[in-house]
């Protein structure tokens, strides 16, 4: 699993809520996909389970990186619905649920008070 989304997460897609049109780089399938290698990293750490943990964290590092950068619209102070975009997503408030930012990150804030 974690081969694959080393070597997928950076594609566009159609998001979760299957959006008609163009792929995009939806933030949503971005924070999914960093929880996912998150996750493998603290099985390894946790439980003592094998795997290449220095490359896994570089890799969540990379897609935290990419979608604070892409994804986050500091104007807004919010989240978008994809890079670029000036839509709003409701599924980006489950950014600090899956622990991608604390609940108290002013980009957390500003998401939840834009989707309100």
């Amino acid at each position: 699993l974690l081969d694959y989304l080393e070597g997928r997460w950076r594609d566009t897609d159609n998001s979760l809520w299957e959006v008609r049109g163009p792929r995009r780089h939806f933030v949503h399938s971005k924070v999914m996909a960093w929880a996912g290698v998150d996750r493998a990293v603290h099985t390894v750490d946790n439980h003592g389970l094998p795997g290449p943990v220095q490359r896994w964290r570089g890799l969540r590092d990379r897609i935290h990186a990419d979608v604070c950068t892409n994804g986050y619209d500091p104007q807004r102070n919010t989240f978008t619905q994809y890079y670029g975009s000036e839509a709003l997503d409701a599924a980006l408030l489950l950014i600090p649920r899956v622990g991608f930012l604390p609940w108290k990150d002013p980009r957390v804030i500003g998401t939840v008070e834009a989707v309100q």
